[in-house]
């Protein structure tokens, strides 16, 4: 079987990961106020049989644990960023293209089309309308050729139109720009529902010179099953539970907003209008959907993929960074990076390096490799015992910020609204030199003791629970 989302909805099941609730709820609040109420259980897939006003089953929570993603693309969850840094320089397979596809059992055109039947949902309480969250926009570079996938927020608008907020600094932003430029359209797909693979391929930080759908084949170990799409100039993914066909007007420009992001805090945009040309899916599909604020839009968001180019643009100043994390409670802001710290300068430099690196960091706590930046315990340690604010610490201000951040300054300027922050970098390193030895270190000969050897397999399964408890709940 190919992989798609249904076979990896059921591997979770099997594991655990999965709750169903067969009772009828209403979409949008209801919907939403579960999947929150369980984040703090280990933030669990949930799949709600039947919805009010839906013709198809609703999932959410799918992507709330780095665990998760890992354990669906076969990595182990401290070697997928190692994997998507290394993934876009691998020889990929090229996807494989089929005339029957799945995604396309049932095809909408013109009149039948009616997004305001399906189950897209007003998330925040404060939201605009009703979002489109989970959909990845599937574009062509003009430049290089090549398919290009991200996740962006789209309002629906009507029953056959939608905006598509892509940051001008991002790729689709780039796309749409040179389209305006020309004074030409933008075909796109949004495929809405796949294998988990489809969404991580898309936030993997590749070059425009990298073919999404190849990348996607790199996850999977398998080459993409793909099908020319039915209404525009693309091949789309034969697996997927849903696709909205369509084309942009760039110069069509449409407020779009409050919306509830990832700080957790509401914003507004103005983004282009997207006319809906097809919807095709499956006979019998499930509609994925996606909580902005909640652990799943962290986790699928920053890992691998930010934190895979956050890592990599740190070694390329400091060759001996060894890994990094933004931590989901840290609403994507700050950066725990650790080194093998080979230069006094280390440290410093790996600050500056990931604030050039990722202009959404605010704060970055670098330690030495001793230290598990999954653990983050261990890194205010470090921060505690290890560092002297007069020296350790490096201000920097008046740089650039982004608009979700409530405590930034907003200003406009004449090509548009722009933000300024002020960043803080701790070097939590040890000198080369000099430093007490730590007084928890084990005992020689004890070093790699696994506890393991001294309990009952019923004993260790239950600490095994406790430690799972013990962490983050959104890690």
């Amino acid at each position: 079987m190919s992989p798609n989302l249904q076979e990896y909805l059921s591997t979770l099941e099997e594991s655990g990961e999965l709750f169903r609730v067969r009772r009828q709820v209403t979409k949008g609040p209801e919907i939403l106020s579960v999947v929150k109420a369980l984040e703090p259980y280990g933030a669990p897939a949930v799949l709600f049989e039947s919805v009010a006003g839906s013709p198809w089953p609703v999932v959410m929570g799918t992507f709330g644990t780095r665990a998760r993603l890992a354990h669906s693309l076969g990595v182990a969850k401290g070697e997928l960023v190692e994997r998507a840094i290394q993934l876009p320089f691998e020889r990929l397979p090229e996807p494989i293209t089929v005339s029957n596809a799945a995604s396309q059992e049932v095809v909408l055109q013109e009149a039948e089309i009616d997004l305001k039947a399906m189950p897209f949902a007003q998330h925040s309480k404060s939201d605009a309308g009703e979002y489109i969250t989970a959909g990845v926009v599937l574009a062509r570079d003009p430049r290089t050729g090549k398919l290009n996938t991200g996740m962006y927020r789209m309002m629906v608008t009507g029953s056959h139109t939608i905006t598509v907020n892509a940051a001008p600094d991002h790729d689709l932003g780039r796309i749409f720009a040179a389209a305006r430029e020309r004074q030409e359209k933008v075909h796109i797909a949004v495929i809405i529902g796949h294998h988990p693979a489809y969404l991580v391929g898309s936030q993997v930080k590749n070059t425009v010179a990298v073919d999404s759908h190849e990348i996607v084949g790199g996850l999977l170990n398998e080459a993409l099953r793909v099908t020319p799409a039915v209404s525009v100039d693309l091949p789309v993914p034969a697996d997927a539970e849903m696709v909205l066909e369509g084309v942009v007007d760039p110069n069509d420009l449409l407020s779009e907003g409050p919306f509830g992001e990832f700080s957790y805090h509401y914003g507004e945009a103005k983004a282009p209008v997207c006319t809906i040309t097809a919807v095709t899916h499956r006979r019998n599909p499930i509609f994925l959907d996606l909580h902005p604020t909640h652990a799943e839009h962290l986790c699928l968001w920053l890992y691998p993929g930010r934190e895979a180019r956050l890592l990599e643009g740190v070694r390329r100043s400091v060759p001996g960074a060894v890994a990094a994390r933004i931590p989901f409670h840290g609403g994507s802001f700050s950066a725990y990076i650790s080194v093998n710290k080979r230069k006094e300068g280390d440290g410093k430099q790996a600050i500056l390096a990931a604030f050039a690196t990722d202009h959404f960091l605010k704060n970055v706590i670098v330690v030495d490799d001793d230290i598990d930046v999954l653990d983050t315990g261990r890194v205010l340690w470090a921060a505690d015992v290890r560092v002297q604010a007069d020296v350790d610490t490096v201000r920097l201000e008046g740089m650039k910020g982004i608009r979700m951040d409530p405590s930034a300054k907003q200003f406009f300027t004449p090509i548009g609204s722009d933000t300024l922050t002020a960043k803080v970098g701790v070097d939590a390193t040890r000198p080369l030199t000099g430093f007490p030895e730590q007084a928890d270190l084990p005992h020689p000969g004890f070093e790699n003791l696994h506890f393991e050897a001294y309990l009952s397999p019923e004993d260790t399964a239950k600490i095994i629970k406790r430690k799972g408890l013990r962490e983050d709940f959104m890690e």
